[in-house]
Order: structure tokens, then C-alpha cells, then sequence
């Protein structure tokens, strides 16, 4: 027999006595196996899953009431938002409304003032015009200016290109030109086609107050021109006292 040969058999009888005695070992492993990993599957769901979701349900909770009391914060701070943006709409409507007033109030004055304007510059207009009535030809007592009514009242003296109507020889020598441009500023109506120079100058001569010395009738007219310029002056100082809130006291003084 050969002797290689006997060992292979040998080898193959161990090599199957070892493989059947370790294959009842084998296989109670390979089920040892299946039932730890059967195990850690049980363990990961009931440990990972049950954990998750117990932390889902507190963080769920969590959000819920952290929502509700912020909401509960929010709703007193909304109302008060509102009720302060209704009272702001309020307070603009009430700055509109005071804007408008003092507007109004604003325009009232300003009215006023250009009445009083207005008043005052016809009042020293008749002055003048009633100091000319006195002042004869106004050669010993020269005549005064007789000034302008602007547009917003005020009292302004003709042109410093124009001659001084301070007597009746000025107002003879005028121009024509010059004579054109006093009736024009002083704002006499004339006809220019129907009225001669000589019509022109008497009706400026009327205007800053002139009156014929030898005329009884026309110092009568000037004294009651004056008469009337002094109690118009009288009248608009009551009414500045009225409105300065001096008025009773002026009656007292009186």
C-alpha cells in the first residue's frame, strides 16, 4: 500500500469526524445569532423609537405652550397697539383740524389788518386833505403831500421824479405829462377827449384838498372834512384800544 495515500484517507476520516462533531456547534451558533440579532432589533425599537417619540411628544407640548403664552403676551400688546394707533389717527385728525383753525384764524387777521390798513391810510389821506383846506393858496403854509393807498394799505409818497405839490403855482406849472401821471397815480377820473387842462388841474387841485380862499361855503366843507378826519382818527384809536384790551380803561380815563 502506499503510504501517501493512507495518510489522505486519514486525513479525510479527521477532517469529517471534526466537521460532524463542530456542525451541531455551528448551527446552535448561527441560531444563537438570529436570536441576539432578533434581540437587538427589539432593543433598538423599543429603546431608539419609544425615546423619539417620547421626546417628540414633550418637544410637541413644549411648542404648544411656549405658542400659548406668547399668544397670551401678544394679545394685551396688540390692543394696546391698536388703541395707540387710534389714538394717533385721532391726534392727526385733531393737529389737522387745529392747522385749519389757525389758518382761518390767520387769514381772519390778516383781513383785518388790511381793513385797518385800509382805514387808517384814508384817514391821514382826509388829514392831509383837510390841512390843505386851511393852507389857502399855500404860499406862507405850504401844502402837505397828499401819499398813495398800495395794494396791501400802506401809505406811500408819489413818485421822487414828480414835482411837490406844495402850493397852487406847482400845480399850475405842471406838464401835461406830469399832470397825466398825478391823476393816473392818484387814480381821478378823467376824459381825456372832453376835459381841457384847465378842468384837469382843478379836479387835482380838489384831490389833495385845495379850497378857493374866498369861498365861505368851501371853508365850511373844510372844516367838516377836518372835523370828520379827527373823529375818524378817534374812532379807529378806540377800536386799536378795544382789540389791545385797553378799551375800558381808555372809558375810565375819559
Amino acid at each position: 500500500m502506499n503510504p501517501n495515500r493512507n495518510r489522505e484517507a486519514d486525513m479525510e476520516a479527521i477532517t469529517s469526524a471534526v466537521a460532524a462533531a463542530l456542525r451541531p456547534v455551528t448551527t446552535r451558533l448561527d441560531v444563537l445569532q438570529q436570536r441576539l440579532d432578533s434581540v437587538g432589533t427589539h432593543i433598538q425599537n423599543n429603546t431608539v423609537t419609544a425615546h423619539g417619540q417620547m421626546l417628540q411628544t414633550h418637544l410637541d407640548t413644549l411648542r404648544t405652550g411656549i405658542l400659548t403664552d406668547i399668544g397670551q403676551h401678544l394679545t394685551p400688546l396688540n390692543t394696546n397697539v391698536v388703541a395707540l394707533q387710534n389714538g394717533t389717527m385721532e391726534t392727526n385728525q385733531n393737529v389737522a383740524e387745529l392747522r385749519q383753525l389757525l389758518q382761518a384764524a390767520r387769514n381772519d387777521i390778516g383781513d383785518a389788518q388790511h381793513a385797518i390798513n385800509q382805514h387808517v391810510a384814508q384817514v391821514f389821506i382826509r388829514g392831509c386833505q383837510s390841512y390843505n383846506s386851511g393852507c389857502g393858496f399855500g404860499f406862507t403854509r405850504p401844502f402837505r403831500v397828499v401819499p398813495l393807498v398800495g395794494a396791501d394799505g400802506s401809505l406811500q409818497l408819489p413818485s421822487v421824479s414828480l414835482p411837490r405839490l406844495l402850493n397852487t403855482r406847482v400845480i399850475s406849472d405842471l406838464t401835461d405829462d406830469e399832470l397825466d401821471q398825478y391823476l393816473q397815480i392818484y387814480e381821478i377820473q378823467v376824459d381825456s377827449d372832453g376835459q381841457n387842462r384847465r378842468e384837469r388841474l382843478s379836479q387835482l387841485r380838489g384831490h389833495i384838498g385845495y379850497v378857493p380862499p374866498d369861498s365861505f361855503t368851501s371853508y365850511g366843507v373844510a372844516i367838516f372834512s377836518l372835523l370828520m378826519g379827527v373823529f375818524s382818527y378817534m374812532f379807529l384809536f378806540f377800536v386799536a384800544a378795544l382789540v389791545s384790551g385797553r378799551g375800558p380803561w381808555l372809558l375810565i380815563s375819559l
